[in-house]
C-alpha cells in the first residue's frame, strides 16, 4: 500500500515538473535584430498557439507580414513570414522566459532573442 502511494505520488510530481516547463506562446514577443551591416530593427511578433499550430502576425520597419505553416513541436517553433513578397523561414527554440530565433534571409542566418512584451 505505502509502495502503491509513493508511485502515485512520484507520478503526480513528474507530471507537474512537465507541465511547469510548457510555456504558453500566445501573445506579444519582442526583439531587437543586429544586421550584418551593424543596422539594428526592433521585431515585434503576435502569436497565437493551439496545440502544435502556430499562426499570427509579424511588424518590423519593414513591413508587417503573416505566420504562415506554424508548427510548435516540444519547445521548436518553425514558421514562415512573408514580407513584401519574400519568404522569411523562421525557426526557434522556446524557453521559459524567451525565444532564441534563427531567420533565413535569402539565404543568410539572421538570428533574434524575444522576449514577452510587457504591456
Amino acid at each position: 500500500m505505502k509502495k502503491t502511494i509513493i508511485v502515485a505520488l512520484l507520478l503526480i510530481g513528474g507530471i507537474g515538473v512537465a507541465l511547469s516547463t510548457i510555456v504558453d506562446l500566445t501573445g506579444n514577443w519582442t526583439g531587437v535584430l543586429n544586421s550584418p551591416d551593424g543596422n539594428t530593427s526592433q521585431l515585434d511578433y503576435t502569436f497565437k498557439a493551439d496545440g502544435t499550430r502556430l499562426t499570427g502576425t509579424f511588424e518590423s520597419v519593414y513591413g508587417k507580414g503573416m505566420i504562415e505553416n506554424g508548427k510548435v513541436t516540444d519547445k521548436e517553433i518553425t514558421f514562415t513570414v512573408n514580407l513584401n513578397g519574400l519568404d522569411l523561414p523562421h525557426k526557434g527554440t522556446v524557453f521559459t522566459d524567451s525565444i532564441s530565433l534563427d531567420i533565413d534571409y535569402k539565404g543568410s542566418p539572421l538570428h533574434v532573442n524575444l522576449k514577452r512584451k510587457v504591456k
